[in-house]
């Protein structure tokens, strides 16, 4: 007897990237621009936050969590896609894979569990609320553009 067919659940979904984007609007300055780094203190761990490109309608973020007593190690970091018209925002990738499929077969190489998408969006849920609840944001510092026309 084989197991049914995972089928991703849309309405879950969405639901979960409007509520982060939501989370994600309490804790960034209004205006982002690339290059802008934020640090959140949560207890003995840090959700660092870098923007790596902003257009009109999308912005881009590399969040990474690490333990503040050891500095530059990750326990994760996810990639993710902010939609400003649309009010999501969606994890994209986690460390080196840069395009998470929205369901996986198992098992399978990488050993992603059927949903990992979605279970990486409710993880980034998790951490946003305890940013907002408990966090304390402790600096916030732009990086000057590598363009000198300023464009980037």
């Amino acid at each position: 007897m084989s197991k049914p067919h995972y089928q991703a659940n849309l309405n879950a979904h969405l639901a979960d990237c409007e509520l982060n984007y939501l989370r994600l609007r309490k804790l960034l300055p209004d205006k982002l621009n690339a290059g802008q780094q934020l640090c959140i203190g949560v207890g003995s761990h840090a959700l660092h936050i870098d923007v790596r490109e902003c257009a009109p309608y999308t912005s881009f973020l590399e969040v990474s969590l690490a333990q503040a007593k050891t500095q530059g190690w990750s326990a994760m970091r996810l990639q993710l896609r902010i939609y400003h018209d649309a009010k999501l925002a969606e994890v994209t990738g986690s460390r080196q894979v840069y395009a998470l499929r929205q369901r996986y077969d198992y098992p399978n190489k990488q050993m992603f569990h059927r949903d990992e998408k979605a279970q990486l969006n409710r993880f980034l849920g998790e951490w946003l609320s305890q940013c907002l609840a408990h966090g304390h944001r402790s600096d916030i510092t732009v990086t000057p553009s590598l363009d000198p026309t300023g464009t980037n």
